[in-house]
């Protein structure tokens, strides 16, 4: 964060940082011994966890005494540290339901790379993955489905027609799969940084957007926006959206609260120092409301005022499904991020927020 090791890599802390910023999460999608999609981005265990071996030779059970027990990402640029607890390694099905849950969205790879020793050729490791993300019920407006093989993102959309989806592309076939991508309608092209302007402007030629990997140096996140791509993957979102000009919220209060027949929305945000109220106190606030299950029920949408404060309500939910859950967004401004509180339970009374 920032370019200090603070989060271990796809574990649920790392995941909550980034759904509170606004960032997408980037998970990748391994299989067990039993078939069970589990959020590692090696075949091994032994670059992240106090396991080691294979990712394939434990089965879900028998993972209980393994976590991830490293700070940063080992063998990226960033500096890493010793954990001084483990954290514990996620499935597929956890990552999913917690982005349904807060609203965030999530590029998953579906991890099958012919490289790896747990190759699959069949269709039936696409399949596993997709099996949970279809049991997830995550709205596919929050997904992006993204891999090195052409055959896994295909499997993808006929499991879940409509899906956007991303080929991946190591330096090597970078080119070749540009072509590859816009022959079947993919929605990304997203190749190994770096790239160049010519390399982007030819993939918007062919109705391609531009998602490169891995940028975790401030100025490749600049040369990377100089070239006009869409998004960038990197392993450190702080860092790069600082690179561009957006900054955190220093503070961010905000609660749901049941009065009378009406759900009210209310609360203020701190700027950052340096952020003049003209710029940082405009936007947009989004109240989701949801069933105690998470089954969103409908979306609310204010604007924050000259104070940095934000009030507006919608009619109150059946009162047979109890108080609803609520999470509260701001979605950030030329300046600023989005930060992102809840989920929680709408209260009975307005709540003591400070100033």
């Amino acid at each position: 964060m920032n370019g200090t090791p603070k989060f271990g890599e796809e574990g649920l802390r790392a995941f909550r940082h980034a759904a509170r910023h606004g960032f997408v999460l980037e998970v990748d999608a391994k299989l067990t011994a039993d078939g069970v999609p589990i959020a590692i981005h090696d075949a091994t265990f032994d670059r992240t966890s106090n396991c080691s071996g294979e990712v394939r030779d434990y089965a879900l059970g028998q993972l209980r005494g393994c976590g991830t027990n490293v700070l940063g990402s080992p063998g990226s640029p960033l500096p890493t540290k010793r954990a001084s607890r483990l954290e514990r390694i996620l499935t597929i099905a956890e990552v999913l339901r917690f982005a349904r849950e807060t609203g965030a969205n999530v590029n998953l790879e579906i991890k099958n790379v012919p490289t790896d020793p747990d190759f699959d050729p069949s269709p039936a490791y696409a399949d596993r993955v997709m099996d949970v993300v279809l049991a997830s019920r995550i709205p596919r407006s929050q997904l992006l489905i993204q891999s090195f093989l052409a055959s896994s993102l295909d499997e993808a959309r006929a499991r879940m027609p409509g899906v956007a989806t991303s080929l991946l592309s190591i330096q090597s076939i970078n080119e070749p799969y540009l072509q590859t991508a816009a022959d079947n309608d993919y929605d990304f092209i997203s190749p190994e940084w770096p790239v160049s302007e010519d390399y982007v402007r030819r993939a918007h030629g062919l109705g391609l957007d531009v998602a490169p990997f891995t940028l975790d140096r401030a100025a490749e996140v600049l040369a990377a926006n100089r070239a006009g791509v869409e998004a960038l993957i990197t392993d450190d979102p702080l860092m790069a959206a600082g690179a561009l000009g957006l900054r955190p919220l220093r503070r961010f209060d905000a609660g749901a609260f049941i009065q009378g027949r009406r759900l009210v929305a209310l609360g203020h945000m701190r700027l950052p120092a340096g952020v003049p109220a003209r710029r940082g106190c405009r936007g947009r606030v989004t109240m989701r409301v949801m069933t105690p299950g998470a089954r969103l029920l409908k979306t609310v949408r204010g604007r924050v005022l000259a104070g940095c404060e934000f009030r507006f309500s919608t009619a109150r939910t059946s009162k047979s499904i109890g108080p609803p859950l609520v999470t509260i967004r701001f979605e950030g401004n030329t300046v600023l991020l989005p930060r992102l509180d809840g989920p929680e339970r709408a209260a009975p009374r307005p709540p003591n927020l400070q100033p």
